[in-house]
Parts: structure tokens; C-alpha cells; sequence
């Protein structure tokens, strides 16, 4: 059965408020946005004056003033969740990563990532967007215990403001850049047990949500929070029977899109707010890092005896699920 020994997050310090949105002119207000999404603040590898100038009207020139890569940005969450873990990079036998906005696509960024962190080891991109945590998880689960390594690193990592089109109001608002990390093991013991996982991908749906090679995100936000919160209740009453949760006891992680929605689904499912852990408000939509970087957020709040259930439905389309148990 794996474990997850160690879980880390980073984001770049830069902050887009929602003020400074309402700045740029693009029919766009404070107050909007807080209703319509639940979000205060973003984090960028951008520089203000840039976006606020140029409005990132050709991607391309964003990795030429960016402060940090997506490999960096994974390389530091990285660093946190080994540290956590107890572990030296040198003990790692495999890298996963995820990563929605590579530097480029060969070598790929699981190689990219392993020669950062100093290693010689087998490194492959898993790849999806928003469910990278447990398609990670997923994907080591179905190999044979005796056939993975002592440890293995998986990272989401995504500069996605580096995609934004900040001349429109509804996508400027959403995106964020951040990276999370975490270290799972088949045969070490760690803070996290996992019980149960799944991925799902419906490939009818894939144009709801792009990124082109050198244009910008794109996505049917109506569509996609509506099919988002009916997946994401649907999921959650079906973990709730099979795995026999307690919402006062345990805690719920699901896709850091925007508040609004999570306050949708955690009514839904009378979800206490204590047992509810979330950051978009404060980090906006981070892709597949979102997820894991709450938990790693929220690492030393974790108690023996609780699950902690985490529920992501985004690009793909796909989904995916995990009820992990606290040792």
C-alpha cells in the first residue's frame, strides 16, 4: 500500500490583488470578482508593470520577464517535500511531474526536473492539467510493490499567468502559478496512507478548457463550474458510502478553481468549514498543484485517525479522487 512521506508547495511572491485587476481597464471590478469567484489574490512569475502594460498579449514574450520557471517553481516544492520526508534527493528512484506550461518538450519536464535536483534516475511526465494529484497516485498504484523504488517524487508545477490573456476580465481574474510536491513510497511508512484512488478522463470534452502551444488559455466557464460541481457532489456521495466518512471528523480538499464553487459543494455535502482546507482565496487556480499545495499548506494540521478526502474535476475533461488515511 503506498504512503506519502512528505508533501511541499512554492509560489512566486509577486501578487496580482484583485484592485490591481480592476486597474487595468478591462471592464473589470473588486467587487465583481470577489462575487463571482471568491478570489482576493493570485500569485505570478510576472511582473506587475508587464502585465499591466502589455497585458500578455503574446505569451511567447512572457518567459522572457518571467522571475521563475515552472522547472524552478517545481524544484523548490520539491526541496520542502523531500526535507519533510526525511530524505536526501540522492534516495529518490523515480520522477513524475505534471506540467502545463513546459519551457519545452523534450527532454520532458520529469527529466528536466531530476537533472535540477542533481539525480541520475528513470523520469517521465504523467500528464494531465487540474487532477495531477491523483492521476499521480493512480498511476503508481497499479504497479506491483516489488517493481517501484524505495521513493518516488511526484511534482505539479504550471506558471499559467504566463498563458493569460489579461485583456479579458473572466480568465484574468482565475489563473495563479505554483508548484506542490510530494514523495510517495510502496514500502517506507509515512503521514499519509492511501485507501483508494481513481482518474477519469472523457477526451469529448477536451475543448472546454485549452492552452495552444503559443496562445492563451482558453475555457467555457459556465460549462465547466456547472459539469465541476455536479461531478465533484456526485463523487463525494459515493466516497461517503463506500468508505463510511464523518464530515466532523474528516477533511475535505477539492479543486482550487474558486471559492464560489467550493461553497457550493461543501453545502451540498454539509461540509463544516474547519474540516473544509482550502487556499484559492488567497493563491487563486494553481492547476494540478491547487490541490496537493493545501495540503502541503496544511501539512501539521493533519491528525492520526482522520481521512483526508481530496476530489479534483478540471481540463480533460478528467477527474480523480483519493481518500487517504492519516497515521
Amino acid at each position: 500500500m503506498l504512503s506519502i512521506l512528505g508533501m511541499g508547495c512554492s509560489h512566486p511572491s509577486t501578487v496580482i490583488s484583485n484592485c490591481f485587476l480592476e486597474q487595468l481597464g478591462i471592464d473589470s471590478s473588486a467587487e465583481w470578482i470577489l462575487a463571482k469567484i471568491g478570489i482576493q489574490e493570485r500569485r505570478t512569475v510576472l511582473p506587475l508593470e508587464y502585465i499591466s502594460g502589455d497585458k500578455n498579449r503574446d505569451p511567447r514574450r512572457a518567459l522572457s520577464v518571467a522571475s521563475h520557471t515552472s522547472l524552478q517553481l517545481g524544484g523548490m516544492a520539491a526541496a520542502e517535500a523531500l526535507a519533510r520526508a526525511g530524505i536526501e534527493a540522492s534516495q529518490l528512484g523515480l520522477v513524475l511531474s505534471n506540467c502545463c506550461t513546459p519551457e519545452g518538450f523534450i527532454p520532458n519536464e520529469a527529466q528536466r526536473l531530476s537533472r535540477f535536483l542533481g539525480i541520475d534516475v528513470p523520469a517521465y511526465d504523467v500528464q494531465t492539467a487540474c487532477p495531477s494529484f491523483a492521476l499521480h497516485i493512480d498511476h503508481l498504484v497499479k504497479y506491483q510493490e516489488s517493481e517501484l523504488p524505495d521513493y518516488v517524487l511526484c511534482v505539479s508545477t504550471a506558471a499559467m499567468t504566463t498563458k493569460v490573456n489579461y485583456a479579458d476580465r473572466s480568465d484574468s481574474s482565475i489563473l495563479s502559478d505554483g508548484a506542490a510536491a510530494w514523495v510517495v513510497s510502496g514500502r517506507k511508512p509515512g503521514r499519509l496512507r492511501v485507501e483508494a484512488s481513481s482518474f477519469i478522463a472523457d477526451s469529448r470534452r477536451w475543448e472546454a478548457v485549452s492552452i495552444k502551444s503559443f496562445g492563451h488559455f482558453q475555457q467555457n466557464g459556465r460549462a465547466i463550474r456547472d459539469f465541476s460541481v455536479r461531478q465533484t457532489v456526485h463523487i463525494l456521495k459515493d466516497l461517503e458510502k463506500k468508505y463510511n466518512l464523518d464530515w466532523k471528523r474528516d477533511v475535505f480538499v477539492g479543486h482550487q478553481a474558486n471559492a464560489t464553487m467550493l461553497e457550493q459543494i461543501v453545502n451540498n455535502r454539509k461540509i463544516p468549514k474547519q474540516n473544509h482546507w482550502h487556499n484559492v482565496e488567497k493563491y487563486g487556480n494553481q492547476a494540478g498543484a491547487g490541490a496537493p499545495a493545501v495540503l502541503a499548506q496544511k501539512w501539521d494540521c493533519i491528525k492520526p485517525g482522520q481521512k483526508i478526502v481530496v476530489v479534483v474535476v478540471g481540463a480533460g475533461l478528467s477527474w480523480g479522487a483519493l481518500v487517504l488515511n492519516a497515521c
